[in-house]
């Protein structure tokens, strides 16, 4: 494991997976992220939570640099995504992402969806790459599912494969973007089960959700944000059940 990340390391040893000074995203004119700070250490779930239009997503998808990040500096798990002569592949094989839609590969079954990334990248051969993906479809409840096409499956299970596609690269950090927004709502919790697994074995994640029973059971921090900035942050006691920002309390209202 030690030499995982060579080169732009440049993060004093401690437990500290991401860190954000600063962050400002801009598309055009518009101002999207305003200057944010955060930390997140090994292990703690975080829960994004806000209306919709406030940044949570585009916030995501700075941290593995899908957005162009306009300002700030942004360190996750020991990469400065910030430096321009960054491999920024190398750091992508840290950070699974979940999208709110799925992406999975219509052409490809489960299994070979599962596959793909480990084999391209010559993490694993075939044969590892085949035994780790039955290994975590069996982890996701989908073991039977192997040779079956995305298009005979339930928006809940396309969901649980590609949880476990993001988990075939071993990250350390899993970033789920809206995991369950997509879902009919009886499908939502059989996605949750597997997160909530996740967070019990330690996985780091920063997870923006309009699922606040998740957040308030599963998260060690809750981020409320609107219009590119936190409003409001600390424990789901503290957020979810006692806000004191008068923004807060009126989105919570509105939701819970």
């Amino acid at each position: 494991m030690e030499s995982k990340h060579t080169e732009s390391k440049n993060m004093e040893h401690n437990n500290s997976k991401i860190s954000i000074k600063g962050l400002r995203k801009s598309f055009g004119h518009l101002e999207v992220l305003k200057g944010m700070d955060v930390e997140v250490s090994e292990g703690e779930v975080v829960c994004l939570i806000g209306p919709s239009g406030s940044g949570k997503s585009t916030f995501l998808r700075c941290l593995n640099a899908l957005e162009t990040i306009t300002a700030g500096r942004v360190i996750v798990d020991g990469y400065d995504l910030t430096d321009k002569k960054i491999n920024i592949n190398k750091a992508r094989e840290n950070i699974g992402m979940v999208f709110q839609h799925f992406n999975l590969f219509s052409n490809l079954n489960v299994i070979q969806n599962i596959m793909l990334a480990p084999v391209e990248l010559k993490k694993l051969t075939k044969e590892e790459a085949r035994a780790r993906g039955m290994e975590l479809l069996a982890m996701v409840g989908l073991a039977e599912k192997a040779q079956v096409y995305p298009s005979k499956l339930s928006g809940g299970q396309k969901q649980r494969v590609a949880i476990a596609r993001a988990l075939a690269m071993n990250p350390d950090i899993m970033l789920f973007d809206e995991p369950t927004s997509a879902l009919d709502p009886e499908m939502v919790g059989e996605v949750l089960e597997v997160m909530k697994g996740l967070a019990r074995d330690g996985m780091t994640m920063v997870v923006v959700t309009h699922e606040m029973g998740f957040a308030r059971e599963v998260a060690s921090r809750v981020i409320f944000m609107d219009e590119g900035v936190i409003v409001e942050e600390g424990t789901p006691q503290e957020v979810l059940l006692h806000p004191t920002q008068p923004r807060t309390i009126d989105f919570l209202n509105k939701v819970l």
